[in-house]
C-alpha cells in the first residue's frame, strides 16, 4: 500500500487502514497459538526383544505398505510378503518401529529392543585330575540371565579337596587321617 501525503481525509485513511491490517495480521497470529496443542507421545503396544544378529519374523493381518524405523542402524526390516516382515537386529540399542497401510494409516507400532550378542567365556586356572594346575580352559555361554556350560554333554573336570589330620596318641605315636572331599 503506498501512503500518500495530503492533509485532508485521505491521508488519515491510508495510515488508519495500515494500521487496521497489523492489527487483523496480530489477533489472527494469537488466536493461531492459542489453538495450538502441545505435542503427544507415540507409544508402541508391546516390545520386539532380540540379540544382534538374531532375526525374527512376524506376520500382521492386514497388508503393510511401508515401514520406518526411528533410529539408523540398530535394527532392520526385510519385508517377506505384503503381510510378512523379517526383523533383525544390527547393534545394541533401542528403536521404535511404525507399519503403515496402503492408505497411509498406521497399523501397528512396537519397540525393538536389540541387546549384546551371547558371549563365550574362557576360565583359565582351574586344576586337573592329578591335582596339578591345568593349561586348558572351561569354557561358558553367557547371557544377561546368567551363564551355562558351553557343552553340557562333556562332563565337568573332577575337583576334590584332600584334608589330612594328625592326632597323637598317649603312648607317643601318632595317627595321620586322610580325607578325600568331591
Amino acid at each position: 500500500m503506498i501512503a500518500y501525503i495530503d492533509f485532508r481525509e485521505g491521508f488519515l485513511m491510508s495510515f488508519s487502514g495500515f494500521w487496521h491490517c497489523r492489527v487483523f495480521a496480530a489477533l489472527a497470529l494469537l488466536t493461531g497459538v492459542a489453538n495450538a496443542q502441545p505435542p503427544q507421545e507415540v507409544i508402541a503396544t508391546d516390545t520386539i526383544e532380540l540379540r544382534a544378529q538374531q532375526a525374527r519374523t512376524f506376520s500382521f493381518d492386514q497388508p503393510v505398505n511401508k515401514v520406518t524405523l526411528s533410529t539408523d542402524g540398530v535394527a532392520q526390516v526385510t519385508p517377506e510378503t505384503d503381510r510378512t516382515l523379517t526383523i533383525k537386529g544390527m547393534a545394541p540399542g533401542r528403536t521404535l518401529m511404525t507399519a503403515y497401510a496402503p492408505d497411509g494409516k498406521i497399523i501397528h507400532r512396537s519397540n525393538i529392543k536389540v541387546e549384546q550378542t551371547e558371549g563365550y567365556v574362557k576360565i583359565y586356572g582351574g586344576r586337573g585330575p592329578d591335582g596339578k594346575r591345568s593349561a586348558d580352559f572351561t569354557g561358558y555361554y553367557c547371557t544377561t540371565f546368567g551363564c551355562g556350560r558351553a557343552d553340557p554333554d562333556v562332563p565337568p573336570v573332577p575337583f576334590s579337596t584332600i584334608i589330612s589330620e594328625t592326632q597323637n596318641k598317649g603312648d607317643g605315636n601318632s595317627v595321620t587321617t586322610s580325607r578325600e572331599y568331591r
